[in-house]
């Protein structure tokens, strides 16, 4: 009975043939579908590019800039809440979103339709001009017309009068080629920079003015005197180039294991020892790297690219003991960039080679040492007792006081000289 009236806190949707339960998935594992504020995310170009980027909440200073694209900073405060693999333009001093279902590559049908009306508001202004002339120069036909009748009647005359054999040799001589079948080839085209009616400064003031892109390509493509005569396999090469220079897109990626290692393989394979992503799945593959696993894990010469794919994959179950060289791991900022969750982070152990293969004999005494302290009752701070020990200020060797005695006379430059060092130490 008292079974009967029990209402659990946990709900949870029991099959009654397999008696299996269906819960809602793990939400440490999941994914967020949108860019988070402080995310690392990848801006990947049409032209292959892949530039790492920070979603900022504020705008940084110039020194550490979120996004740095062809020389100029961007703020990324706006592309916070934004889903992955939105297309962004990239404008003058902003990322400007761009609706769904938007290419890397513009659709060249917009371009054309803007042709399209540029030529008619360029014809209709010519046939403008062309009515206003008509008035001013209808006096001077009307009188040319009567001058001519007299001297083209004498004409006809003398033309009736000459045989029609020029005629019939020059219709046999001329090869008439339907305009259906006109051949359109690029044998003609020649490079020598003057087909393009619009100047270099035009251009930068389009650009200074923050003309859309598409319309600076529109106008390109306009006033260029051979665009017509190109094939159309030219032509659409043409109108990309121009796109890639005057309208660049880029699409949000979500960093991965394989992403980044593919945008750092782009970037310098050397310093990866040219790993590929699928080397790095073999790598883990083999490996058996799994949820629960203890993983013991070398990557200074991958910079850090297996460590942060181990712990992504094991998803904060487990444990990855990552050895570094020196004082701190030198690949932290390859690491941070896959977006740790706090499982995922605290399952993440740093240890230094010294701690491994250090000198067991002398972990044997100062081990030893402890326990006999231990045993006095007296627990004495080993690393404080070895800064006691360090004599400040510390002098400096002969070579360097030499250096700032002789060399550098100038006292702003010393003090700023003993401040670095001292604070390297």
């Amino acid at each position: 009975q008292t079974c009967q009236h029990f209402e659990p806190t946990h709900h949870f949707n029991i099959n009654p043939i397999t008696m299996s339960s269906t819960v809602d998935p793990n939400t440490f594992l999941d994914q967020p579908p949108n860019l988070r504020a402080n995310d690392y995310f990848l801006l990947h170009f049409a032209d292959n590019r892949q530039i790492f980027a920070q979603a900022v909440p504020y705008k940084r200073s110039k020194s550490f800039p979120p996004c740095k694209i062809n020389k100029r900073t961007y703020s990324t405060h706006n592309l916070i809440g934004l889903p992955y693999g939105t297309v962004l333009e990239v404008g003058r001093d902003e990322l400007i979103p761009l609706p769904e279902g938007e290419d890397l590559l513009p659709d060249e049908s917009d371009i054309t339709q803007m042709i399209e009306q540029q030529q008619q508001s360029t014809v209709m202004a010519v046939d403008g001009s062309k009515k206003n002339d008509s008035d001013a120069a209808a006096v001077d036909v009307a009188t040319a017309a009567k001058t001519d009748d007299t001297a083209t009647s004498a004409a006809t005359k003398e033309e009736e009068e000459e045989p029609t054999k020029d005629n019939d040799n020059e219709s046999n001589t001329e090869t008439t080629v339907p305009s259906s079948k006109k051949i359109i080839d690029n044998r003609n085209l020649i490079d020598d920079n003057t087909s393009q009616t619009l100047t270099q400064t035009q251009v930068h003031t389009l650009l200074s003015t923050q003309t859309p892109g598409s319309t600076i390509v529109a106008a390109l493509i306009s006033n260029s005197s051979t665009f017509s005569s190109k094939t159309a396999f030219s032509q659409a090469k043409y109108v990309k180039r121009k796109q890639l220079k005057y309208q660049p897109r880029c699409r949000i990626v979500r960093i991965t294991p394989s992403t980044l290692c593919s945008a750092m393989h782009l970037r310098d394979a050397r310093k990866i020892c040219n790993l590929r992503e699928d080397t790095l799945g073999q790598v883990l593959s083999n490996a058996n790297i799994c949820a629960g696993q203890r993983v013991l894990v070398v990557d200074t010469a991958v910079q850090g690219i297996i460590t942060a794919s181990c712990v992504r994959r094991m998803g904060g179950y487990g444990s990855v003991l990552s050895l570094y060289c020196g004082q701190q791991p030198g690949y932290l900022d390859v690491v941070n960039r896959m977006n740790f969750t706090v499982m995922e982070k605290q399952a993440l152990k740093w240890i230094a080679f010294g701690e491994v293969f250090g000198d067991y004999d002398e972990k044997k005494r100062q081990t030893e040492r402890l326990l006999k302290e231990e045993e006095s009752g007296e627990i004495v701070d080993v690393e404080k007792r070895d800064r006691d020990l360090i004599e400040w200020p510390a002098s400096l060797q002969p070579h360097t006081r030499r250096y700032l005695t002789e060399d550098v006379k100038n006292e702003k430059k010393v003090s700023e000289f003993l401040s670095k060092r001292s604070a390297r130490f």
